[in-house]
Parts: C-alpha cells; sequence; structure tokens
C-alpha cells in the first residue's frame, strides 16, 4: 500500500513576506518525519512538494492522482490567502480517485474542530504530534482493521480520543530530508521536543497539549547526523528546538556534549533559546565549539508587557542574556513583538529605548524586524478566542482561518501600520536588488531613516491630525524607496 505525503500549496506572497511565527519551526521536519514513519510501517511512501506551486488547481490534483496512492496525507501549515486552492485540489482528486484523504501539523491541529466543515474533502485529522497516531493508522488499515478508531485521530464519525506524546524520542525514525529543506545547505535538526515556557502568544504547547520538554538521547542524535550526512552535503546544523538548553547543569552539559559532536564532524551550528537558559561558562564553550547563530526569543524589553505575555522573564534578565552572547561573539537574532495587541505607546518609546541601549539597532536587517512585528491570531488558538469575545477580532473573508484584531489604543495601530509599510518596502526593495544582483546598499542610511521613521511615528502619532501623520508617512516611504532604489551593484 501507498502514501503520498503532500505540502499544500502556500506560494508566499509580499503580505506574508515576514511571517515566521505562523508554524513553529519542528513543521520543517513533519513531512520528513511522516514519510519515515510510514516506510518502516511497510508503506510504499511518494512526496508532493507543492508549497511555492502556481499551478492551476487541475494540473496539482492530476499529479496527486498520478501518485495512485491508497492514502493522501497533507501537511497543511498554513495558506496565507489560498485555502480555497488547496480545498478544490482536495475536491477534485475526491471526485477522480476513491482514498483516503487526511490532513497534519499545527494548522489541522488548532483548526481540527472548524477544519472538516471547510474542507469536507478530509476523512481525518491527526491532531498534535503526529507519528505514533501516524504508524498505528497505516498498521491498523493494512490489516483490515477500522483505521479511525485511534487514539490521535480527529474524524467525525467517532469520538475523538486524545493521545500522549511520546516520551522515548529515540522511538522516532531518522527522518526524511524533502522539499525546500534540501534548497538550503544547512540542515535542520531536533535535539529536543516542545518547551517549558507558557507565553500567551506561542502555538508550541497547544500543539503537544503540555508545557514540558522532552529531550532525545545524545547518542539517538549522533546517530541521526551521521545518517543525513551520508545523503547530501550542508555547511551548517541548525538545531529547531523551541529552547536548545534547558534549564540546570545536567542540561548544560548535555548541550556542551552535543556541541562537541558537532565540532567533532567540523559543522557549525545555530540554535534557539530562552533568556533565562544563559550562561556565560556554557556559550563561551559554544562558541568555541563552532556555534555560528543564537535566537533569542526576547519579545519585549518593557516588564509590563512581558508579564502580560506570561513570558516569564524579566528585562533585567533579558539584559544579561544578551550581553552575555555578545561577549561570547556568537552573532545574536532577536524574535520580538514591539506591537504587543494592547501596547501603551509609552511602552512602544521604552521598548525603542531599550534595543537601542543593547545596540540591536544597528543593522537595518535586524532592525526592520525588530520594529516592525506584531502578534499573529490564528484559528483555534487563546489569542482568536480572547479577541473574539471582546469583539476585537478583524475578520477577512480572504484569510478564514487567520485574522488581525483592534489594537487596545489607536495611536499604536497608527504606529504599527506605519512600520509595516516601512517593513514591505523594505523587502520588496531588497528583494528587486537581489534580482538585479546587487548587493551593496548604504546600510547607515536605510536603517537610519527605519529608526527615525519609529522615531518621529510614535512622538506624533497621539496628538497629529490623520492628514499631517499620513503625509509624514509617506515621506519616510519616499526617502527609504529612494534610498533602495540609488543602490549599485
Amino acid at each position: 500500500m501507498k502514501i503520498v505525503i503532500i505540502e499544500n500549496p502556500r506560494p508566499l506572497s509580499i503580505e506574508h513576506y515576514n511571517d515566521v511565527a505562523n508554524a513553529p519551526l519542528s513543521a520543517s521536519l513533519n513531512s520528513g518525519y511522516a514519510l519515515a514513519v510510514a516506510r518502516r510501517a511497510g508503506w510504499d511512501v511518494g512526496y508532493l512538494d507543492l508549497s511555492a506551486s502556481h499551478q492551476s488547481e487541475q494540473t496539482m490534483a492530476g499529479q496527486i492522482i498520478a501518485q495512485g496512492a491508497d492514502v493522501i496525507l497533507v501537511h497543511w501549515v498554513y495558506s496565507w490567502g489560498h485555502e480555497a486552492t488547496v480545498r478544490a485540489v482536495l475536491a477534485r482528486v475526491k471526485r477522480e480517485q476513491n482514498v483516503m484523504i487526511g490532513a497534519f501539523g499545527l494548522f489541522p491541529t488548532l483548526s481540527r474542530s472548524r477544519l472538516p466543515e471547510y474542507a469536507p474533502q478530509l476523512d481525518f485529522i491527526i491532531v498534535g504530534e503526529f507519528e505514533q497516531t501516524l504508524d498505528d493508522l497505516l498498521r491498523s488499515r493494512e490489516n483490515g482493521d477500522r483505521p479511525m478508531a485511534v487514539p490521535g485521530l480527529a474524524h467525525r464519525e467517532t469520538t475523538y480520543a486524545a493521545r500522549d506524546v511520546i516520551d522515548d524520542l529515540t522511538w522516532l525514525p531518522v527522518p526524511d530530508d524533502v522539499g525546500a529543506n534540501c534548497d538550503y545547505t544547512t540542515m535542520n535538526i531536533a535535539a529536543s521536543r516542545g518547551c517549558f515556557g507558557e507565553c500567551s502568544f506561542c502555538f508550541i504547547s497547544g500543539f503537544y497539549s503540555c508545557s514540558r520538554r522532552r529531550e532525545r538521547s545524545v547518542s539517538s542524535l549522533e546517530a541521526e547526523i551521521e545518517a543525513r550526512l551520508q545523503r547530501r552535503r550542508i555547511d551548517q546544523l541548525y538545531f529547531i528546538d523551541p529552547t536548545f538548553i534547558g534549564h540546570g547543569a545536567t542540561q548544560r552539559d548535555r548541550v556542551a556534549a552535543i556541541s562537541g559532536i558537532a565540532r567533532s564532524a567540523a559543522i557549525p551550528f545555530g540554535f534557539e533559546t530562552r533568556v533565562d537558559t544563559v550562561d556565560k561558562r556554557l556559550f563561551n564553550l559554544l562558541a568555541k565549539n563552532g556555534a555560528s547563530s543564537v535566537f533569542l526569543g526576547i519579545e519585549s524589553g518593557c516588564d509590563s508587557v512581558l508579564r502580560r505575555i506570561n513570558k516569564k522573564t524579566t528585562t533585567r534578565q533579558i539584559s544579561r542574556a544578551v550581553h552575555c552572547i555578545q561577549e561570547s561573539g556568537i552573532p545574536l537574532t532577536i524574535g520580538f513583538i514591539m506591537f504587543e495587541p494592547d501596547s501603551t505607546m509609552a511602552e512602544l518609546a521604552e521598548n525603542y529605548d531599550f534595543l537601542e541601549d543593547l545596540g540591536l539597532l544597528s543593522d537595518h536587517e535586524l532592525t526592520v524586524n525588530l520594529l516592525y512585528h506584531n502578534q499573529i491570531v490564528l484559528y483555534g488558538s487563546e489569542s482568536w478566542n480572547r479577541f473574539e469575545k471582546a469583539g476585537r477580532l478583524l475578520l477577512d473573508e480572504n484569510l478564514p482561518f487567520e485574522a488581525g484584531y483592534r489594537f487596545k489604543h489607536v495611536a499604536v495601530a497608527r504606529v504599527c501600520r506605519t512600520m509595516r509599510l516601512m517593513a514591505s518596502g523594505y523587502f520588496q526593495g531588497m528583494e528587486r536588488l537581489r534580482g538585479k544582483g546587487i548587493r551593496q546598499v548604504d546600510d547607515a542610511a536605510i536603517n537610519g531613516v527605519m529608526k527615525e521613521a519609529f522615531r518621529e511615528c510614535i512622538g506624533i502619532a497621539e496628538n497629529s491630525s490623520e492628514q499631517y501623520y499620513h503625509h509624514r508617512e509617506e515621506l519616510f516611504l519616499a526617502d527609504l524607496h529612494s534610498l533602495l532604489a540609488d543602490s549599485k551593484g
């Protein structure tokens, strides 16, 4: 019997160019794990990556049908306004082929109460961590049993029964390397799953239905690295764990051992972690062993906001962690929610001063991210429920499973709009330059106009007329466009 894993169509648009949080990084390995689980269960496997496809619905459906699968499993991550396309493709497949169709991943998990009505072509949804559920489903179908009576499987004809997460992660097979991952020279890998944080904006605990972190054995991780290195050449590892480092001396020793494996293989590595796991001695060792990047989700420079989003960290901890990483020499990238839904103008100013004091607004590629990001709201999340109850949810018929929201303060919404336009202009301009082979830009001037726009906007947003504010906004956008247009190769 054969299963085909499909990446749903989700071609990138400028409106979503910088939306990096619609799914956790672990989503990049989901299809690879699903293929490996199915193969281990004795099934033939196929894979179709339609994520960047602009083909017709008929053409995409034809490609799926041509696989001759007994089960089609869609890794439905997000669609960025292409939900209707996915639904239409599935409808064509269902009309022309008697095949079982399911979906898995973050988006189907969050939207499992509504998605079957939206896409009735789906026979089932695998909820949350999917590997054991998929294994049970395939083995039951092969044995002729009723496949829907499987924990973790949502189906309209049966009562859903939740499944516990996998405690022993060594049960997982080595994931296949497929899709867009193979276009990069960086190899994503997971050393752990889950997170002990409970940040209100995050989907990770909701996906796993728990707030705990599970580690793989170091030996199983080393074996996976060796196996995957035999498949393809890479120049970097990236650990996609929500927090690569845990709390305590034992966890620090574990990370040190993993970094030693990377050093022995002569492969630089990047990772993400929380500020409350940063240790000076450990980071100096990681730098020595080849750490090439670290992503730190600090989210805010205001203790009031950190409390609102349940970050369970303080600005003092953040400052200490950032300085520690800067001193280690490991390149630092920051996760930041400048425009939290209940932000005040004073908090925006406090955020800016905090970032400036830490020296994080010196490079335009980092500055554009830090001065824009607002919270993403997906159907089924706590944020969606919160804003819906408060009457602050802003729906768009073209985005049935994603929504905006009304900011608590109108002036904050003004500044957010400006910085969204500045970010879009920046990314569009940089994309055009790359298309022309132009790599050199006036870094200081571009960075300066982004910062000046933010500073002036928070100074005038509350008390100026809409006409005057819009005039100043247009001038900043024109300045940015001019700087990018004047760049030479």
